[in-house]
């Protein structure tokens, strides 16, 4: 019988303004080993994102959510993001 995998709780970082801005964070995130991921799919790069979005939503493990938000604090451009999670002290 397979080992599953053991599911990691995941916590809602940010809110985003498009498919762009959303993968733009899931990288950098990634670039600095924190497993980010976006509620935007992967067919929505084909079409450019829609001028009618409502915005993505970006998700990483509640364990590394202070790490995150520490990360896109240091870029100009993701000071203003939505919805930013704040972690407990």
């Amino acid at each position: 019988m397979e080992k599953m995998a053991e599911e990691v709780p995941e916590i809602r970082l940010c809110d985003v303004s498009n498919e762009v801005e959303a993968s733009l964070v899931v990288n950098l995130l990634r670039e600095e080993d924190i497993c980010a991921r976006s509620d935007a799919t992967a067919a929505m790069p084909v079409f450019g994102g829609l001028p009618f979005e409502s915005g993505h939503v970006i998700f990483v493990p509640t364990s590394q959510a202070r790490v995150a938000r520490e990360i896109l604090a240091q870029y100009p451009h993701f000071k203003n993001l939505k919805n930013v999670h704040e972690p407990d002290l």
